[in-house]
């Protein structure tokens, strides 16, 4: 073979020619087939009806969230407000495809509101409302295994934990306290035995949480937990997915935020005298 540096300039401005149109028309070969799978996919597809597992097993839904960042904690009403991704997992048949068939295509995007998508909200929502922030698409895989990830902003009740074990600075020892806040999520529509929950792990994922020192609560743990629930309206019981945080305020907060005295309790002492001198 000629060395492609012996090669007449002519020949090797040809040779980039071809490489830059295979190129092009692979790419464009490949959005034929993925616009030519979404058409055969979505074509007779009914997105009102759910999914149902060909081999008569349960639905279920694999639900887990991602803490991005803490916007507020209101003390008083006992309110968190959260911004967060909470991911979504379920498997469609109606979505599955032979990749052989469409060049290799393993992955396909989807408008959200194109397919079946889960009703999955957050039941004790202290906001006005509950949905995704933006308009979102869903990746669906080869075998009709989907994935849904909304951002959302979240806001939710929380319990408070006065005084908890481990504080001793008596300065700021009453005000101490640690917050409970639990994100409860529920299918409104399907009971547990039409969809089940499944929690992808056992704590909220904080590897994108965004944290700030000067800030007064401080995420202690986490937990994730589902759970049956009935309802007086139901016979039925409904699958209740929640996420727990726990936030401390933290003392340095206090110390740090602490008035400044003009005396020492020493000076004090020294000036008015001490207890036991009158």
């Amino acid at each position: 073979m000629t060395p492609i540096t012996k090669l007449p300039i002519s020949r090797v401005v040809y040779l980039i020619n071809i490489l830059k149109y295979d190129s092009h028309y692979s790419m464009t070969y490949i959005t034929c087939s993925r616009e030519r799978l979404t058409k055969d996919l979505l074509e007779n597809y009914v997105k009102s009806v759910k999914p149902e597992p060909s081999d008569g097993s349960r639905f279920k839904v694999t639900l887990g969230l991602t803490l991005l960042n803490l916007d507020d904690v209101d003390d008083d009403k006992k309110v968190i407000e959260t911004h967060a991704y909470m991911d979504h997992i379920w498997r469609d048949e109606r979505l599955a495809w032979e990749p052989s068939e469409y060049d290799d295509v393993r992955t396909l995007h989807l408008p959200a509101d194109s397919i079946w998508i889960p009703d999955v909200v957050l039941f004790n929502n202290a906001g006005d409302d509950y949905k995704p922030m933006i308009d979102m698409t869903v990746l669906v895989f080869s075998d009709g295994t989907i994935n849904y990830i909304p951002p959302l902003h979240l806001k939710s009740f929380c319990e408070t934990v006065k005084q908890p074990t481990g504080v001793s600075n008596r300065m700021y020892i009453d005000r101490y306290k640690e917050l409970v806040c639990k994100l409860a999520f529920l299918s409104w529509m399907y009971d547990g035995q039409e969809m089940s929950l499944v929690n992808r792990s056992s704590h909220i994922d904080l590897s994108e949480f965004r944290h700030f020192p000067a800030d007064k609560f401080q995420v202690k743990s986490t937990a994730v937990q589902v759970d049956p629930k009935k309802f007086p309206c139901c016979a039925e019981t409904y699958d209740i997915a929640t996420f727990t945080i726990v936030l401390s305020n933290d003392p340095k907060y206090y110390h740090d935020n602490a008035p400044i005295s003009d005396h020492s309790p020493t000076d004090l002492d020294d000036h008015h005298g001490s207890v036991d001198d009158r």
